[in-house]
């Protein structure tokens, strides 16, 4: 990408009205950004196809192909055009329309008439949204699936170089193979367990026979004998040294086979309110207040009726916002959710 583009992000404005279109274009273009326009819906595919914008600025009501037909078919595209983010502009401004257009997965949405000021900050903030997401990198969506299905096959020798990635995560992060023997931690990891004479021993002898196996041990083992790869399961330690309790996040990485890594372990202090950042999520994944906090317990190994009643919350509520948080991160097992979230930027121990 040359400099005259990474300085001004190109926008794609489509809306039936010319007036209107042609007013935005101008407003956009003196607040220092570069503009292509489309008339209605087929419009806007054709130029999808030759150039890749930074936003969308869609209308929803045009003749032929509406708004939300453009939103599916971008967010179909075989390649990362799903990623760009899409802002709709609408005279529907009840509130049902707007709910409506958030859910089939809209990043915002701008009721007409325009106000200017209001579509340059919203512009704006989706802009620096994705900037950050870039400076700070990490699997998401179906990048998350490959990622848990290849890391059971990953080299994490010291050539690799791979574990000197998982280093730099804040997370403390156990990786055991199918025979239940820890075979990789992390710098966060390995400095839990010489803090904890418990969490020491017990990853020493998790991989003892079958008959011996109790507590930490046998939850590792009940893991990996689990077939369902979204089964996700917590533990809590407790350790005598510090006289605190330790919290396991337990995930498979959907290897069947023999060999290869099979569990992924995240591990932090269970006195912690929050092993995540609620607002870093809300920045980086544009979640509600409520959704960050949803994201956070489900990232804790927490089932959906547990969390409706550690919130006060009907189970429905919790369903509905579990919706948005798959479609807002990409992912759609909550497997995929622990991967994603606890080795963002957002995790803190």
């Amino acid at each position: 990408m040359n400099e005259l583009a990474t300085a001004h992000p190109l926008i794609l404005c489509v809306e039936d009205e010319d007036t209107l279109r042609r007013d935005i274009a101008e407003e956009l273009v003196e607040a220092g950004y570069r503009v292509i326009e489309a008339a209605d819906g087929r419009d806007a595919l054709a130029q999808l196809e030759a150039v890749r914008p930074d936003l969308i600025l869609c209308d929803i009501c045009m003749p032929d192909m509406d708004g939300y037909d453009l939103l599916r078919a971008t967010q179909e595209r075989p390649d990362d055009y799903a990623g760009i983010p899409f802002l709709f502009m609408s005279a529907l401004a009840d509130r049902r329309d707007v709910v409506k257009g958030k859910l089939r997965g809209a990043d915002d949405y701008l009721t007409k008439p325009i106000d200017f000021d209001l579509l340059l900050a919203t512009v704006q903030a989706r802009l620096r949204q994705i900037r950050r997401m870039k400076a700070h990198p990490m699997p998401a969506g179906d990048r998350v699936e490959r990622q848990l299905a290849v890391l059971s096959g990953t080299d994490i020798s010291p050539s690799s170089g791979f574990g000197a990635v998982l280093d730099l995560i804040s997370t403390a992060i156990v990786l055991i193979d199918p025979h239940a023997v820890p075979v990789f931690l992390n710098r966060a990891a390995r400095e839990m367990k010489d803090s904890c004479i418990e969490l020491s021993s017990a990853l020493s002898n998790c991989a003892g026979t079958v008959s011996a196996k109790h507590g930490f041990a046998a939850w590792v083992d009940a893991l990996l004998q689990q077939g369902d790869e979204d089964n996700v399961s917590t533990f809590t330690m407790h350790c005598h040294t510090g006289d605190e309790d330790f919290r396991m996040v337990g995930c498979r990485l959907g290897s069947d086979g023999e060999e290869g890594l099979q569990l992924a372990l995240f591990i932090a202090k269970a006195n912690k309110s929050a092993m995540l950042a609620t607002g870093i999520l809300s920045e980086m994944f544009g979640f509600t207040a409520t959704e960050s906090l949803i994201a956070v317990e489900l990232a804790r190994g927490q089932r959906p009726v547990d969390i409706a009643a550690s919130l006060d919350i009907a189970q429905t509520t919790v369903a509905f916002h579990m919706r948005n948080i798959f479609q807002k991160t990409g992912v759609n097992r909550q497997a995929q959710l622990v991967a994603l979230l606890l080795t963002s930027p957002a995790s803190i121990l």
